[in-house]
């Protein structure tokens, strides 16, 4: 395939090269001629492109048994959205629950023209991915007309083209079924009409729908309106302010028009959330940095890994880019840049810089077109001296892309067959084993969303804003499990469809999960682990009250109160505790529960942190309820009789008991009353 591109690509280095005779008649046979050629060129760039999605389709059902899917979750997460939305629920997840949790409405509005027809899974799935493909094909002949416009020759246009269809990650971008190759070409096409027209009506409403495919589109209508005030200000290399009122009209003109189409999802985010953008950009976005340098390093190496030639290239190009069009010499260098200030490092293959390929194809074929021009002063006498590094480049440029294909094409596959054999195993698992009603505490809420039919509790909070001072205030690890438990205890989904390495201290509690189904991928190359579980809920350890079958007021230092407990006796010991936070607790005390035999020796015991550290003391806050479940094994030769039941707190790191204040009192711990032991 990419053969054929190098073929196309040779036609144009000798019709470049070759000497044009002019004749009377030259007008008319070189319309013909452009025509001709012109047809040739869309029909073997669609052609080629057509051969390349097909390619990779094979490849990825290949991988997938014949099963067609999508490579990321974030396909569903749209689905479920258009669904809704076409069937009278509003921009909403689970019906009735408005969300502006689609970071692409524009892309939503598109899909939810299927669900007026369907509501099947696999009409949604084939119409994205037709959509996808259709934009990517939009964006190759974008780049071809963007670059002949820039650099007045159609050969290094098709380069361009040719380039961007060669990008593996711009095709596997392609068959995503997501927003991605859309914002790529309308953002195109609005930098192309702004840079040929300036700040007119249609480019500003290309910027606008741009902005709903993505919401780093505002970045770019906000370049353009940069731009357009140092055209009005800069006169002749001076600064002037005599064109102020024409520049007021202008801008005002185009922000009109602009937030006709912006606005009105601005204004339901902040309706809903009280926040101006979708809730991705509050749940994901954020850096721990003022910048990060991770991010721009594995952006620029994504890039790289497109296509080595065009990177070097594009350095060439950036100056003729430059001159041609200020916006989108300013777009290419600065959306890394900006990337860089809200995420800490790249996830889903760069996606968020993924539509700048066909403009790095751009500007790599002006670079390639300014080198060519640079090579003519040299004052070599033959042209071949000049063409053939012009041959080796161009072969260099488009092996390098071409390469790439059987890498994204396997990438796309395993990809693909990780959403079935995880996400949509356990949409389908949930579909059939939970009732309708069910709450559904999830890490992927796509496929399973959409699915399940059930409704889902976003612990990544795309759909769930409640969870948001639990991810921005919490480091990762144990505090962000422990404030999670705080929080679901209040929320009490009934299940949990989670990968367990994210979520260890609730996952892996005893106490409060029961395991009900796992699922595992064969590969992990997008999946966020190769293994997810589903659990049953077993019990919450934050309480809104407590009717403990023994009542209890012992108070333990300042802070802390004993309820009282429930007891049951059996080849062990089952004790639950009842505990209230009076007032913040600053250390984290451990429970200790004693059994003392008549002489007062311990002959079994139970030591951990409440709710086996799931809610320790320092997360405790005044009116809290807790319910905290010790089990104590009986030795096996323990003699039958009855044995002393004691318990209180101490700090691990000291041995610091807190002193016990009520009428069951013993100093520094409670007496529970007495266990008899068969």
């Amino acid at each position: 395939m990419w053969q054929v591109a190098v073929y196309l690509a040779f036609c144009g280095v000798y019709v470049l090269m070759r000497p044009v005779t002019v004749t009377r008649d030259f007008p008319t046979k070189a319309y013909r001629q452009r025509r001709v050629w012109g047809l040739l060129l869309w029909g073997g760039v669609t052609a080629v492109s057509l051969l390349i999605l097909a390619y990779f389709l094979r490849t990825a059902l290949a991988i997938t048994g014949g099963q067609l899917g999508a490579p990321l979750d974030d396909a569903w997460i749209h689905f479920q959205f258009a669904r809704n939305l076409s069937q009278g629920h509003g921009f909403s997840y689970n019906p009735g629950e408005p969300q502006p949790g689609s970071t692409a409405p524009l892309w939503t509005l598109l899909l939810a023209g299927v669900g007026l027809l369907t509501a099947e899974a696999r009409h949604f799935l084939v119409a994205a991915l037709i959509l996808s493909a259709g934009f990517m094909l939009l964006a190759v002949w974008l780049a071809y007309g963007f670059t002949r416009w820039a650099g007045g020759n159609q050969w290094i246009a098709l380069l361009a083209a040719l380039g961007t269809l060669l990008a593996g990650r711009f095709v596997w971008a392609g068959l995503a079924g997501m927003e991605t190759t859309a914002f790529a070409a309308l953002s195109l096409a609005a930098i192309w009409l702004y840079s040929r027209d300036g700040l007119r009506p249609l480019p500003t409403l290309l910027f606008a729908l741009s902005s709903q495919m993505r919401p780093e589109g505002h970045l770019l209508f906000a370049l353009a309106l940069a731009d357009t005030a140092y055209q009005w200000l800069r006169v002749n290399g001076q600064w002037s302010i005599v064109n102020t009122r024409g520049l007021a009209r202008q801008i005002g003109v185009a922000l009109a028009v602009y937030l006709l189409v912006a606005l009105p999802y601005t204004l339901f985010s902040l309706r809903v959330t009280g926040h101006p953008l979708p809730n991705t950009f509050y749940a994901k976005a954020g850096s721990k940095y003022l910048f990060s340098w991770r991010t721009l390093t594995e952006t620029l190496t994504f890039h790289w890994r497109d296509n080595p030639v065009a990177f070097l290239l594009l350095l060439a190009g950036l100056w003729p880019l430059w001159q041609r069009s200020r916006l989108a010499a300013a777009w290419l260098l600065l959306l890394p840049l900006f990337v860089g200030l809200i995420i800490d490092q790249v996830w889903h293959y760069g996606r968020y810089t993924l539509p700048l390929i066909p403009l790095q194809m751009v500007t790599a074929a002006l670079g390639l077109q300014w080198l060519w021009a640079q090579s003519q002063h040299l004052g070599l006498r033959s042209r071949w001296a000049t063409a053939v590094p012009l041959l080796l480049i161009i072969s260099l440029f488009l092996w390098a892309g071409g390469r790439t294909l059987p890498h994204w094409a396997t990438t796309l596959g395993q990809n693909s067959q990780e959403i079935i054999a995880v996400d949509v195993a356990i949409a389908h698992w949930l579909a059939a084993n939970t009732p309708p009603d069910a709450l559904i505490a999830v890490d992927d809420i796509g496929a399973i969303g959409f699915l399940s039919g059930r409704r889902l509790l976003d612990l990544n909070g795309l759909i769930s804003p409640e969870m948001w001072p639990v991810i921005k205030g919490e480091p990762e690890g144990r505090p962000r499990n422990e404030a999670t438990a705080r929080l679901l205890s209040t929320l009490q989904p009934d299940y949990l469809a989670v990968f367990p390495e994210w979520h260890w201290e609730v996952a892996t509690n005893p106490l409060t999960v029961r395991e009900r189904a796992q699922f595992a991928a064969e590969t992990k190359t997008i999946i966020g682990e190769q293994r997810a579980f589903i659990y049953e809920m077993v019990y919450w350890p934050y309480l809104a009250t407590a009717v403990p079958a023994t009542s209890l007021s012992v108070q333990f230092g300042e802070g802390i109160r004993l309820l009282g407990y429930d007891l049951d006796v059996h080849d062990q010991i089952g004790l639950v505790l009842y505990w209230r936070s009076e007032q913040p607790v600053a250390e984290s005390y451990d429970v200790f529960v004693h059994v003392l035999n008549e002489q007062g020796e311990i002959v079994a015991q139970a030591d951990s942190a409440p709710v086996a550290g799931l809610a320790p003391t320092t997360r405790w806050q005044p009116g809290d309820i807790i319910r905290d479940v010790v089990t104590i094994p009986l030795p096996p030769a323990l003699p039958a009789g009855e044995y002393a039941l004691r318990a209180g707190l101490y700090r691990r790191e000291t041995g610091e008991r807190l002193t016990a204040v009520g009428p069951a009192a013993l100093g520094d711990m409670v007496d529970l009353g007495s266990v008899v032991v068969p």
